[in-house]
């Protein structure tokens, strides 16, 4: 055992002198023998860490005078966040090498975190190029602790500085959910400090209502890319408020932008939001009118029925018929009967079906249509209604060879009051296929005849279990 580590660390020191040795005058400038000689002594690191020699070994690395092999053995030291490394960890954190120091913020438990708070602070909101891209791993580790002052410092240090924490703070701030940051927060979006745009969509993150008036005052002076996080914000706001600074936006020549201002009027809502899509939706661009669609189908007002109707010719009809199924309007009538009979998928038909039997005038729909998938949604909508006008055509419902046709049209005449249905259930009784049996029993109980129980009396012995369950149901609802 201790021969083999020996050879580890033999293995180790070969590694290391093989790096050190292809190490170039300028450090930007690796060659592809670097880059093989330190994947090999960071594989072999994280191999021999586990042991107590290899762990020693390393402990000493962490000292070498080449950056990159103390970044190679502080990254080993603290993959596994062993307690024992830790006080290695955070000497590494002031090390003059910027990623040794990376190294050892990656692998610093809460506990090492809570021990080396304030220098945790230091290291975030270090200025400068070389070392502002550090920011980041030291934020988390401060989101990490549980320092009562980690959130208050993360929100201060957003409205400050260029440092490279932005995202790890905003992402640290938004899983806290803690309101308590909102005013520092809001501050920063009225004082207009650098990492605004940053706190604002924080803010929209916790749903802070109050900060509605300073954004929408921070998106009158802003634009493009810097104005898009404080519109998300505020759509996640649901400020009504904001929709007449929004608005503008959507001449915007950017799609993107465009298309961002319509996804927060789809929020917020109101009768701006509906306008405003309506005219969007003769956008240049098929993102942004397939966003307008959305918030037209969604907030259109009566002016938006045409345009819906419009669309179900074409890719947008699903959209279009969520619209025209809020809207209800009997005029589209011969636009969802014309979608019903000739589109090719099932989730549009059924849509336009609920439509047709929502509005309650009953449309012309013949029950004659060679494809099979119309006659079964042409049957339901016409059950829906519940129209005794529509006893021919169920009549002729109940022929068809199709037998979930027939065992719809069954469950149609069950919401029919007339002299007529009673025959024809009767008859529906007797059909080969139990589904039919089935509706034509539980039908049958909802017109509640006179002498019902004879009626049902082979249906109760029917051979199939859920013609015998509907026939006991409908008697059970009658009694």
């Amino acid at each position: 055992m201790h021969e083999h580590h020996d050879s580890d660390t033999a293995i180790g020191d070969a590694l290391v002198a093989r790096l050190v040795n292809l190490e170039p005058i300028k450090p930007e400038a690796w060659s592809a023998a670097r880059t093989q000689a330190h994947k090999a002594l960071y594989e072999h690191a994280h191999e021999v860490v586990s042991e107590p020699a290899g762990a020693a070994w390393l402990t000493g690395l962490a000292a070498h005078r080449s950056g990159t092999v103390r970044a190679i053995a502080v990254r080993a030291l603290g993959s596994g966040r062993d307690h024992a490394h830790q006080p290695v960890l955070v000497r590494a954190l002031s090390d003059r090498d910027a990623y040794v120091v990376q190294a050892a913020l990656d692998g610093l438990t809460a506990e090492s975190s809570d021990e080396v708070f304030d220098l945790l602070v230091t290291v975030m909101n270090e200025p400068g190029p070389d070392r502002a891209w550090l920011g980041s791993h030291a934020a988390r580790r401060i989101a990490d602790s549980s320092n009562p002052r980690r959130l208050d410092v993360l929100a201060e240090a957003l409205g400050h500085g260029h440092h490279g924490a932005t995202p790890a703070i905003i992402r640290a701030l938004s899983r806290a959910g803690d309101l308590s940051v909102a005013p520092v927060l809001i501050e920063h979006v009225r004082l207009r400090r650098p990492r605004r745009v940053a706190a604002a969509e924080v803010l929209g993150n916790l749903r802070v209502a109050e900060a509605a008036g300073p954004l929408i005052e921070l998106l009158r002076e802003s634009e493009g890319t810097v104005a898009l996080p404080v519109v998300e914000a505020l759509g996640k706001l649901e400020a009504l408020d904001a929709a007449p600074a929004i608005v503008p936006l959507l001449d915007h020549r950017a799609a993107y932008v465009r298309e961002g201002a319509l996804l927060a009027l789809n929020r917020i809502g109101g009768p701006l939001a509906g306008a405003a899509a309506l005219k969007a939706t003769d956008d240049v661009d098929p993102a942004v009118r397939a966003r307008a669609f959305r918030v037209l189908a969604k907030h259109g007002d009566h002016h938006a029925v045409g345009r819906l109707a419009a669309a179900c010719d074409g890719v947008h009809v699903h959209v279009a018929l969520t619209g025209l199924a809020r809207l209800a309007d009997d005029s589209v009538m011969p636009t969802l009967t014309e979608v019903l009979v000739t589109t090719d998928e099932r989730r549009v038909r059924k849509l336009a079906g609920r439509i047709l039997a929502r509005i309650g005038t009953r449309p012309y729909l013949s029950i004659g249509h060679s494809d099979v998938r119309v006659r079964r949604a042409v049957t339901w909508v016409i059950g829906q209604l519940a129209d005794p006008e529509s006893l021919w055509t169920l009549t002729h419902a109940l022929k068809d060879d199709d037998e979930l046709v027939r065992s719809r049209a069954a469950a149609a005449l069950g919401r029919i009051t007339h002299e007529k249905t009673l025959p024809l259930l009767t008859k529906a009784l007797r059909d080969p296929r139990p589904r039919v049996r089935a509706n034509a029993a539980t039908a049958l109980g909802r017109t509640a005849p006179d002498g019902l129980r004879d009626l049902l009396a082979d249906a109760l012995a029917d051979p199939h279990p859920a013609v015998r369950s509907a026939a006991t149901a409908a008697l059970r609802a009658v009694a």
